[in-house]
This record gives structure tokens, C-alpha cells and sequence, in this order.
């Protein structure tokens, strides 16, 4: 429920941030310098598609990433424009705060057992099917992460009554 609150909370701020930037691009940047940030975005996006098509297949569809690297490259750009070298500072806090965002890739292996643990506790109380679908779907790439870093310690952990992957699996030793 916290973890909700939170990627909400970021999800605001990146957008009243995303939105000050893109304006401030619009109204101050030279339309030529528009028009190359916009072909780069596309450049970027169609190459950052691709990429995740192969390694994920629910990564976010190419329209979207395009608009992704569109917004970011332009709002920094007004940014920049306007703020002059906060903007840097204040786009890298913004970067830091979305650390606890990232994916279970990142997370230990003691971390990642605990996140699984937590999702049957967000399962009980999905007020949706769509918000049981998310969970259900990261306690998914949870499992296949724990599967990835171990799977002796993996298929020993279902084999067991236990409920919690933790005593089971060797901690994490890089990717």
C-alpha cells in the first residue's frame, strides 16, 4: 500500500516537472532545436523498443517509449533553458527518489524474498482485479528473479512446506 502511495506520489511529481520542462521547451527553444530533439526521441525510442522487446514482454509499446525519450529530452532541454545547472540538480533527485521504484532485479536476494512475501499481503487486500493483476504480475517477476539467481535453491524452496523463499535460497552474488 506504501509502495502505491509512493510510485503516486513520484509519478505527480515527475509529471508537474515532465510538464514545467516541455513548456518551457516549447515556448523558449528555437524550433529547429525542437525539431532535432524530437527526431533524436524518435531515434532513441525506436532502438530502446526493440531492446526491451527481446528482453521483456511486457515492456511498454514503442509509441510510448518515443514519448517517453520525447518528454524527457525536451522538458530537460527547458529545463535547462530556465534553471540553467539546478535543473540538473533537481532532475537528479528526481532520478534518486525513483531508486525504490526499480524493478526486482535490483533488489537483494533477502530484499526480493521479502517484496514476494509482501505481495500475498497486497493480494488480500487488492481493492481491484486490476490492482490484483499488478501485483500478481510482480510477485511473477519476483519468482522469475529468484528462479534466475538460483535455481537449485529455487525448485528446493517448492519442495519444501515453507512458505518463504528466504530460508531456502544463498544470497545474491551479483547478476
Amino acid at each position: 500500500m506504501l509502495r502505491r502511495w509512493y510510485r503516486l506520489a513520484w509519478t505527480a511529481t515527475a509529471g508537474v516537472v515532465a510538464f514545467a520542462g516541455v513548456s518551457a521547451g516549447v515556448v523558449l527553444l528555437r524550433s529547429w532545436t525542437l525539431f532535432f530533439l524530437a527526431m533524436t526521441a524518435v531515434c532513441l525510442g525506436l532502438a530502446a523498443s526493440a531492446a526491451f522487446a527481446d528482453i521483456d514482454q511486457a515492456a511498454p509499446g514503442r509509441t510510448r517509449t518515443i514519448a517517453a525519450f520525447a518528454v524527457g529530452l525536451i522538458g530537460t532541454a527547458g529545463l535547462v533553458t530556465v534553471l540553467e545547472w539546478v535543473a540538473f540538480a533537481l532532475l537528479a533527485t528526481l532520478a534518486a527518489a525513483a531508486v525504490p521504484l526499480l524493478g526486482p532485479g535490483r533488489l537483494s536476494t533477502p530484499d526480493l524474498c521479502a517484496r514476494w512475501n509482501a505481495g500475498l499481503d497486497a493480494l488480500r487486500t487488492a481493492a481491484t482485479p486490476a490492482e490484483a493483476a499488478a501485483i500478481l504480475r510482480d510477485r511473477q517477476r519476483c519468482l522469475d528473479e529468484l528462479e534466475r539467481r538460483d535455481p537449485d535453491g529455487f525448485r528446493r524452496w517448492l519442495a519444501t512446506p515453507g512458505a518463504d523463499p528466504a530460508t531456502v535460497l544463498r544470497p545474491h552474488q551479483g547478476t
